[in-house]
Protein backbone atom coordinates (compact mmCIF):
# COMPACT_ATOMS: atom_id res chain seq x y z
CA UNK A 1 0.00 0.00 0.00
CA UNK A 2 1.13 3.56 -0.76
CA UNK A 3 -0.40 6.55 0.97
CA UNK A 4 -0.66 9.74 -1.12
CA UNK A 5 -1.04 13.25 0.18
CA UNK A 6 -2.11 16.22 -1.90
CA UNK A 7 -3.37 19.75 -1.48
CA UNK A 8 -6.13 21.32 -3.52
CA UNK A 9 -5.41 25.03 -3.98
CA UNK A 10 -6.83 27.91 -5.97
CA UNK A 11 -10.36 26.60 -5.50
CA UNK A 12 -13.01 28.33 -7.61
CA UNK A 13 -15.59 28.75 -4.85
CA UNK A 14 -18.03 30.52 -7.15
CA UNK A 15 -18.08 27.52 -9.49
CA UNK A 16 -18.64 25.19 -6.53
CA UNK A 17 -21.60 27.27 -5.43
CA UNK A 18 -23.07 27.35 -8.93
CA UNK A 19 -22.72 23.59 -9.28
CA UNK A 20 -23.65 22.36 -5.83
CA UNK A 21 -26.26 24.74 -4.40
CA UNK A 22 -28.93 23.52 -6.84
CA UNK A 23 -28.11 19.91 -5.95
CA UNK A 24 -28.25 20.61 -2.25
CA UNK A 25 -31.53 22.49 -2.71
CA UNK A 26 -33.01 19.54 -4.60
CA UNK A 27 -32.01 17.10 -1.87
CA UNK A 28 -33.48 19.36 0.80
CA UNK A 29 -36.73 19.70 -1.18
CA UNK A 30 -36.95 15.92 -1.57
CA UNK A 31 -36.57 15.49 2.17
CA UNK A 32 -39.21 18.15 2.82
CA UNK A 33 -36.77 20.44 4.61
CA UNK A 34 -37.84 24.08 5.00
CA UNK A 35 -34.20 25.06 4.39
CA UNK A 36 -34.70 24.44 0.65
CA UNK A 37 -36.56 27.74 0.36
CA UNK A 38 -33.57 29.64 1.70
CA UNK A 39 -31.41 28.37 -1.14
CA UNK A 40 -33.75 29.40 -3.94
CA UNK A 41 -33.53 33.19 -3.77
CA UNK A 42 -29.78 33.53 -4.01
CA UNK A 43 -29.50 34.52 -0.36
CA UNK A 44 -27.40 31.45 0.50
CA UNK A 45 -25.08 32.05 -2.43
CA UNK A 46 -24.53 35.66 -1.41
CA UNK A 47 -23.90 34.69 2.22
CA UNK A 48 -21.44 31.97 1.20
CA UNK A 49 -19.58 34.32 -1.14
CA UNK A 50 -19.07 36.68 1.80
CA UNK A 51 -18.00 33.87 4.15
CA UNK A 52 -14.38 33.59 5.26
CA UNK A 53 -12.07 31.35 3.25
CA UNK A 54 -11.84 28.87 6.14
CA UNK A 55 -15.60 28.28 5.96
CA UNK A 56 -15.47 27.92 2.17
CA UNK A 57 -12.62 25.41 2.55
CA UNK A 58 -14.74 23.36 4.97
CA UNK A 59 -17.63 23.42 2.51
CA UNK A 60 -15.34 22.32 -0.35
CA UNK A 61 -13.99 19.47 1.80
CA UNK A 62 -17.52 18.32 2.56
CA UNK A 63 -18.40 18.37 -1.13
CA UNK A 64 -15.31 16.29 -1.93
CA UNK A 65 -16.23 13.83 0.81
CA UNK A 66 -19.79 13.57 -0.51
CA UNK A 67 -18.30 12.52 -3.85
CA UNK A 68 -15.45 10.38 -2.47
CA UNK A 69 -16.60 7.14 -4.09
CA UNK A 70 -16.88 8.72 -7.51
CA UNK A 71 -13.52 10.44 -7.14
CA UNK A 72 -11.85 7.21 -6.01
CA UNK A 73 -13.19 5.43 -9.10
CA UNK A 74 -12.02 8.22 -11.41
CA UNK A 75 -8.55 8.28 -9.84
CA UNK A 76 -8.30 4.49 -10.10
CA UNK A 77 -9.22 4.68 -13.80
CA UNK A 78 -6.74 7.51 -14.45
CA UNK A 79 -3.96 5.56 -12.74
CA UNK A 80 -4.75 2.48 -14.85
CA UNK A 81 -4.63 4.56 -18.04
CA UNK A 82 -1.14 5.63 -16.97
CA UNK A 83 0.07 2.10 -16.29
CA UNK A 84 -0.48 2.04 -12.52
CA UNK A 85 -2.63 -0.89 -11.51
CA UNK A 86 -4.39 -0.68 -8.16
CA UNK A 87 -7.36 0.84 -6.36
CA UNK A 88 -7.70 4.25 -4.79
CA UNK A 89 -9.53 3.92 -1.48
CA UNK A 90 -10.35 5.89 1.64
CA UNK A 91 -10.35 9.33 0.06
CA UNK A 92 -11.06 11.88 2.76
CA UNK A 93 -10.85 15.65 2.49
CA UNK A 94 -10.29 17.98 5.42
CA UNK A 95 -9.98 21.73 5.45
CA UNK A 96 -6.51 22.80 6.50
CA UNK A 97 -6.51 25.22 9.39
CA UNK A 98 -3.75 27.77 9.45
Amino acid sequence: MVKLELELTDIDYDALLRDYLPRIKDRLEQSGSPLAGMLSGGMASTMLQMAPTSMKDKLAAEMLNMNAGKLEQQLTEMAARNGISGKVRNLKATAKTE
